[in-house]
């Protein structure tokens, strides 16, 4: 493999470098993938078998929303907490100075 010396690209053309390199490999993979099915019908078909091959359908993963919140730091309306992981320190400083959770949700 050629030794590259990727220091002296910009960040455009890093990124370019990359999306073409991707492009590429998936082209040699269906490629590759197309002459091995080939070879296997042809393989089959000698011995008199007929075949499918059946590809599943991708399954992508459904994108992950945020919990809704429902608690929001009466100091600044901007910060808020679903009430998921630990507790941010604006939440604790209001249970500290008195506040109730009922008094800070949403």
């Amino acid at each position: 493999m050629a030794n590259i010396n990727l220091s002296n690209y910009s960040l455009d053309e890093l990124q370019r470098l990359i999306a073409e390199a991707e492009s590429t490999l998936e082209k040699r993979q269906r490629e590759q993938r197309a002459e091995v099915i080939a070879q296997m019908r042809k393989l089959a078909a000698s011995v008199g078998i007929d075949f499918e091959i059946i590809v599943p359908e991708s399954r992508k993963r459904a994108a992950r929303t945020s919990a809704a919140a429902k608690y929001r730091n009466p100091a600044n309306p901007a910060q808020t907490w679903n009430g998921r992981g630990p507790k941010p320190k604006w939440f604790k400083e209001a249970l500290a100075a008195g506040k109730t959770p009922e008094q800070l949700a949403v």
